[in-house]
């Protein structure tokens, strides 16, 4: 019987969300000849089998779970999106009843039938998402493609369930693996979904989504870092990933476009991942959003650990919408690192945190709202006039609770066209260099670049620091992670 074919555009999505594991999934393509994939071609189904358990002898099911649920972000669902308003009509209409949920379920299955029978191709055999109400909020699923894990698809259901209703029902979703069949082309694995109305309904889909793929990360982060305790060579190819995982959470150049005239970062973490990052709102895609900067306790493993929670609890606060002005937002991410790492509890072992800056861009009004936990802004005019709009002596987490003289507060900032904005850690003001090799970068330094290339772009500007900076550390140690995001609106 002839192989089963996957075709060019899912065998890249699995390389570029999941091979890259260590550059596992590379390796395996280029042991088969192949260094770059066409997308519309077909390729043996073998391929997919070799590099999914390479992976799981590696990470296991934490792997393929994430995989799953960055794959249900990646492709489109219209027949769903196209029904949701019927649906809500009924939720509204009816509450959460039997016949909102065969509307879901009929739409869904549709949209990931239709998916299964793109990406995959086999002359005989039938590929595809099948569901049965059993009645009582109850499904029998089956999925019938070449997925040898079944955690990829549970991966792919729990993440449409969490987007698309999670706050109008509870759900449990049950692998039946006494019930998985085989063959030379196919895996079918069987499932039971059961959903039951739920009592609080507060919490939006979209932060029980970001809630649940925190948990996914986190184990999967857990399971790096348990893996990289084995060899030398593992450590590498394990940070080297956890690296990819980071930079996946950064803004992504699309979003940055279309919010700002000009934007420019310098993002260094001292051991190739660390607690730095910056972010920016996607809940709207017009009107205010929201820039923050975070720079979190530590480097390496533990600071890239803090800034992951820190990074979702940043999405939790502005999952639906960008009304909570800066000053609160720090106080309720403030909550979300100490419950999250149990230090509002006595006798936690963790006394960790951050410092961060957070900023509501308005630019119909020419406005920016601003606070910030030991994180500064620095504004220049287009004439050459600085202003360093300082943050709030309190930084956030850690085991005692921010002192209430030292309380973020909300600055309003008016600005013009031509104005420049940057915010900067301090791996890059307290970093040791010049002439001496002891005295600190400082800040000093930095306004004077920005004064002197107030007409230059970000990119050039952050070129400029990159470049003095370099020259300033020479060959000192790096002693943080470095992050300056420069900006203009």
């Amino acid at each position: 019987m002839e192989e089963a074919k996957i075709i060019g555009k899912a065998l890249k999505a699995t390389l570029v969300v999941m091979g890259e594991l260590g550059s596992l999934g590379q390796d395996v393509l280029s042991s088969h000849g192949i260094k770059e994939i066409d997308v519309d071609k077909l390729y043996p189904r073998s391929y997919l089998k070799a590099i999914n358990e390479t992976i799981f002898q590696k990470y296991g099911f934490d792997a393929f779970r994430n995989f799953g649920f960055t794959v249900g972000e990646l492709y489109s669902m219209p027949l769903v999106d196209s029904a949701m308003v019927s649906y809500r009509n009924e939720i509204k209409k009816s509450g959460p009843t039997q016949k909102a949920l065969d509307m879901f379920m009929e739409n869904f299955s549709h949209d990931y039938d239709n998916n299964s029978k793109f990406s995959i191709r086999h002359e005989t055999q039938e590929y595809g998402f099948t569901s049965r109400s059993m009645g009582g909020g109850i499904y029998e699923i089956e999925i019938v493609g070449v997925n040898f894990y079944h955690a990829t698809s549970e991966g792919v259901m729990q993440r449409n369930i969490f987007h698309y209703i999670s706050s109008d029902w509870d759900h449990t979703l049950i692998f039946h693996p006494e019930k998985t069949t085989s063959g030379l082309n196919h895996f079918a694995h069987h499932f039971t979904l059961s959903f039951t109305a739920k009592q609080d309904n507060s919490i939006s889909s979209s932060e029980l989504k970001i809630a649940y793929q925190l948990q996914l990360k986190e184990s999967l982060l857990k399971k790096i870092i348990e893996d990289s305790n084995r060899s030398l060579s593992l450590i590498m190819a394990s940070v080297n990933y956890a690296s990819r995982l980071q930079r996946g959470q950064l803004p992504r150049q699309e979003e940055i476009a279309i919010r700002f005239a000009s934007f420019a970062v310098l993002w260094e973490p001292r051991d190739t991942i660390g607690g730095d990052l910056y972010w920016l709102s996607s809940s709207q895609p017009s009107g205010r959003f929201i820039l923050a900067v975070a720079d979190c306790t530590g480097h390496g493993v533990p600071g890239a650990m803090l800034s992951l929670l820190v990074g979702n609890s940043l999405e939790r606060i502005y999952a639906k919408d960008t009304t909570e002005d800066p000053a609160t937002a720090l106080m309720s991410l403030d909550h979300y690192v100490r419950s999250g790492l149990n230090q509002d509890k006595v006798g936690s072992e963790s006394d960790d945190g951050c410092d961060a800056a957070v900023l509501r861009i308005d630019r119909d009004k020419s406005r920016i709202e601003f606070a910030g936990a030991k994180l500064g802004l620095f504004q220049v005019s287009s004439e050459g006039v600085l202003t360093r709009h300082t943050g709030s002596r309190c930084s956030l987490g850690y085991q005692d609770a921010v002192a209430k003289a030292d309380i973020p507060v909300l600055k309003v900032i008016n600005y013009s066209d031509g104005d420049t904005f940057a915010i900067v850690t301090d791996g890059m003001t307290d970093q040791i260099g010049g002439a001496s090799g002891k005295t600190s970068y400082g800040y000093r330094r930095l306004e004077e670049i920005f004064k002197k290339n107030r007409a230059a772009s970000a990119e050039e500007i952050a070129a400029t620091m990159k470049h003095d900076f370099a020259a300033w550390q020479g060959a000192n140690g790096r002693r943080d992670d470095v992050t300056a995001v420069v900006f203009r609106l």
